[in-house]
């Protein structure tokens, strides 16, 4: 079974990877990067691709922050829900998508498949040995804005829908959500779909996360920080 690398030495020492089909929850209060820390664990590795969906960031600062720590154009797709409210005619590519906001599930579900579609039908193309369906890293920043529109019964059968396909195809889900936004049943009920969580809690000097779930452990609250073009560096 395919192993995905948080390609995070702190995180991948104590963890060893995240088993292919997991769901992840990245829990987190505002001002503390959570969006950033998604987007590191998304990074695609060799022969991965990264899909996110966004509610929260244009596609071109998405885009930005992979490009600067050397992505591939190609291994990059993101489904924006938010540039179309300004730019109305923006043209979908195979690899960016757009929606006209967050409220269209549908729409953002059908571009969804769309998207993993494309990908896997490249793969077949250029196959890698022993790889298939290929790796995928699927971010989803944020299930907060979602639930501002959405009712909580609603947003739990699409993201059960979303988590289901990931496990199906042996890919992984990442999910942030502003855990001082929502009362304890909203966090639960989210959490009840997932294999692990992320936790971010303000620290003396810094903030600090770690991980619950994954593998059946639990690492140390670990200090972190990123570097000028957004890395995220865990002390360990």
């Amino acid at each position: 079974m395919y192993s995905y690398q948080f390609g995070i030495p702190a995180l991948d020492d104590q963890i060893g990877g995240l088993t292919s089909g997991a769901n992840v929850l990245i829990l987190a209060p505002p001002l503390s990067g959570a969006e950033r820390i998604a987007y590191n664990l998304s990074f695609p590795s060799e022969s991965e691709y990264s899909v996110l969906l966004s509610t929260d960031e244009r596609a071109s600062e998405i885009l930005n922050f992979f490009k600067l720590n050397g992505t591939e154009r190609r291994a990059i797709a993101i489904i924006d829900a938010i540039t179309k409210s300004d730019l109305p005619n923006v043209p979908d590519t195979d690899r960016m998508k757009f929606i006209a906001s967050p409220v269209d599930l549908t729409g953002i579900s059908i571009k969804m498949s769309k998207m993993f579609s494309g990908i896997v039908d490249e793969s077949l193309k250029t196959p890698k040995p022993g790889i298939f369906p290929p790796p995928i890293r699927f971010c989803v920043n944020s299930l907060s804005t979602f639930l501002m529109y959405r009712k909580l019964e609603v947003m739990y059968q699409f993201v059960h829908v979303i988590s289901a396909k990931i496990k199906k195809n042996e890919w992984i889900g990442l999910y942030t959500l502003n855990n001082e936004s929502f009362d304890a049943r909203t966090v639960s009920v989210i959490k009840q779909l997932m294999n692990g969580v992320v936790e971010v809690r303000e620290g003396t000097d810094s903030f600090e996360l770690r991980v619950v779930g994954l593998g059946g452990r639990m690492t140390p609250w670990l200090p972190y920080s990123f570097d000028p073009n957004g890395k995220l560096v865990v002390e360990g």
